[in-house]
C-alpha cells in the first residue's frame, strides 16, 4: 500500500494542484510574459503563422518577428490589479509586430524551444497546454530522482520544495516562464549528484544521469540557473566525496556538469548580468544604499515567499500567506540545523551566504536597490538548495515526526488555499471578496469547470499530497525503528519519506 501510494498517489495529487494552478490565471500573467511567450512561438524558428519575419525587414540581424496579435495583447491587465483578464481578446487571429523575441539569444534557446512544440494559432490552448506539460515534467522529475535517491536523502529534497513551493514555486512550475525549469534544476541537480556518492552500481549511473538532466533544464532555461548548476555540484562534492578513487563517477559527472553549464552560459547574452549588472548603466549608489541593500537582502527571500505580488507584481497575496510560509521554510532551517558534521556545516553556512551575498552583489552590479531591477524568484533557486543541505541530517524523519510535520503541513496547505483563491479571484473579477473565486466572474477559460471546482480541486489536492507524504513517511520511520532496534541499538534510522 505505502508502495502504491509513493508512486500514483503523491505524484498524481501534486500534479493535479499543479493543474489547479495551471488554470488560476490567463494567458501572459508570468512575468515577463509579454517577452517569454513571443521566444517560445519563435522557439522553433520562422513558422507561417506562428513566427515571421517581417517583409519590411531589411536587416537580416532583425529581431523583430510577427507572431499572434493575441499574444501581444495578453498582458493588458499587467500592472493594474483592479483589472480584470476580460480585457483581453484571444480570438484576433492577425499577426503583430513585436521587438522581442528571444532570435538573439538573450536567454538559452532550450526551454523555449521546448515549449514552442506546442504552439498554435490557438492561444489559450497552447499555453494551457504548455502549462500542464510543464507541470507534468516537474512533478514527473521530482518523482524519477525521489525514488533513484538513497532514503537518506530523500527528505532533503521534499522538504526544499515543499518549504519553497507556496505560493511562488507553484505558480512558476504551472507557468511558461523558463524559471520552472530553474527551480527544477536547483531541487536536483545537487541531491542527484550527492545520492550519486552515496550509492553504487546501476542506481550511482542513474542518478548521475539524473544530475546530468537536471542541469541541462537549468542551463537551457536560464543563464544563472547554469551557475547554480555549478554551485550545487561543489557543494555535493564537498558533502559526499570521501575517497577519490572510489568517487571518480560521481566527479567526472560534477565536472561534465559544470562543461555543459559553462557552454550554456557562454551562449546566452544574459549570462552577462552575473558580472555587467542588469542595469549597469544606471546611476551608481551611494555608501548608503549599498548598506540598505544589505540589511534590506531578507526582503526577497519573504517575497519569494510571497510578501512580493504574484504575476506581473500585481497580485497582492494576503499577509498571512507569506507570514505563514516564512515561518515553515525559518522552521525547516532551524529543524534541519541539528548537530551537523563539519562538511555539511561548512555547506550550511555557504548556501546560506549565497542566498544572502549572491543578489546583494547582483544589486550591486545593476545600480540598484532592494525591489528594483533583481526580483525574487531569481534567488528561489538558493533558497531551495540552502534549505535542501540544512535538512540533510539522517535522522530527518523522525525530527519531522508527528506535532512538527502536522503543524508545517497545515500550514502550507491554509497558505496554498488563500494563494490559490486569491490569484484566481485578482483575474477572474477584479479581486472581488467573496468565497467563490468565480462570484461576479467577468473571464475564465471556455469549457473548463467552474473556477470554485478548479479552487476546491487545487486545496483539495494539495492537502491529500501531503497525507500522502504522512503515510509514506510514518511506514518507513516505523519500519527503519524496527530495523534499527533489531540491528543497532541507538544507532539512527536512514530511511526516508
Amino acid at each position: 500500500m505505502q508502495r502504491w501510494i509513493a508512486i500514483v498517489a503523491i505524484p498524481l495529487f501534486a500534479f493535479l494542484a499543479l493543474c489547479a494552478w495551471a488554470f488560476a490565471s490567463p494567458v501572459g500573467s508570468s512575468p515577463d510574459d509579454d517577452f517569454h511567450l513571443a521566444a517560445i512561438w519563435c522557439g522553433l524558428g520562422e513558422r507561417p503563422g506562428l513566427c515571421e519575419v517581417p517583409p519590411e525587414s531589411a536587416d537580416a540581424s532583425s529581431t523583430s518577428r510577427l507572431i499572434p496579435a493575441a499574444l501581444v495583447n495578453s498582458p493588458c491587465y499587467a500592472f493594474h490589479p483592479e483589472q480584470d483578464a476580460s480585457c483581453w481578446d484571444p480570438t484576433v487571429k492577425e499577426l503583430a509586430l513585436v521587438e522581442r523575441a528571444n532570435v538573439d539569444n538573450l536567454y538559452p534557446r532550450l526551454f523555449y524551444a521546448a515549449a514552442s512544440t506546442f504552439a498554435s494559432t490557438d492561444p489559450q490552448l497552447s499555453v494551457i497546454a504548455i502549462r500542464i506539460a510543464n507541470a507534468a515534467l516537474a512533478v514527473g522529475f521530482l518523482t524519477a530522482v525521489c525514488f533513484a535517491l538513497p532514503r537518506s536523502v530523500r527528505p532533503a529534497l521534499l522538504i526544499s520544495v515543499l518549504t519553497t513551493a507556496v505560493p511562488l514555486g507553484l505558480f512558476l512550475f504551472a507557468s511558461t516562464n523558463p524559471s520552472s525549469w530553474a527551480m527544477l534544476s536547483a531541487a536536483t541537480v545537487w541531491t542527484s549528484l550527492y545520492g550519486a556518492t552515496r550509492v553504487t552500481g546501476r542506481r550511482r549511473w542513474v542518478l548521475c544521469a539524473l544530475a546530468v538532466l537536471g542541469a541541462v533544464l537549468g542551463g537551457g532555461a536560464r543563464a544563472d540557473a547554469a551557475i547554480y548548476a555549478a554551485y550545487g555540484v561543489a557543494l555535493a562534492l564537498v558533502l559526499g566525496v570521501r575517497s577519490v578513487r572510489r568517487q571518480i563517477a560521481p566527479i567526472a559527472t560534477g565536472v561534465a556538469i559544470c562543461v555543459i553549464s559553462a557552454a550554456f552560459y557562454l551562449s546566452a547574452r544574459q549570462g552577462g548580468a552575473a558580472f555587467g549588472g542588469l542595469d549597469p548603466a544606471a546611476n551608481a549608489l551611494t555608501l548608503a544604499q549599498h548598506v540598505s541593500n544589505l540589511l534590506e537582502v531578507p526582503s526577497l527571500w519573504t517575497g519569494a515567499l510571497g510578501q512580493s505580488s504574484l504575476g506581473w507584481f500585481d497580485t497582492r497575496m494576503p499577509a498571512a500567506v507569506w507570514v505563514i510560509t516564512t515561518a515553515v521554510f525559518a522552521g525547516a532551517l532551524f529543524v534541519g540545523i541539528r548537530r551537523p558534521t563539519p562538511r555539511r556545516m561548512v555547506t550550511i553556512v555557504l548556501a546560506l551566504a549565497a542566498m544572502w551575498v549572491v543578489p546583494f552583489v547582483m544589486l550591486a552590479q545593476s545600480n540598484a536597490i532592494v525591489g528594483n531591477t533583481v526580483q525574487p524568484r531569481y534567488l528561489l533557486p538558493l533558497m531551495l538548495i540552502a534549505v535542501g543541505i540544512a535538512s540533510l541530517r539522517p535522522d530527518a524523519e523522525w525530527a519531522w515526526d508527528g506535532f512538527r510535520y502536522a503543524a508545517a503541513a497545515a500550514c502550507l496547505w491554509i497558505a496554498v488555499t488563500i494563494a490559490l483563491h486569491q490569484n484566481m479571484s485578482r483575474y477572474i473579477s477584479g479581486g472581488a471578496d467573496a468565497i467563490d473565486p468565480g462570484a461576479s466572474a467577468h473571464w475564465w477559460w471556455p469549457g473548463v469547470p467552474a473556477p470554485l471546482f478548479v479552487w476546491a480541486l487545487g486545496s483539495a489536492a494539495f492537502a491529500a499530497m501531503l497525507v500522502s507524504i504522512w503515510l509514506v513517511r510514518r511506514g518507513s520511520s516505523d519500519a527503519s525503528r524496527v530495523g534499527a532496534q533489531s540491528s543497532t541499538p541507538g544507532a539512527p534510522a536512514l530511511s526516508g519519506f
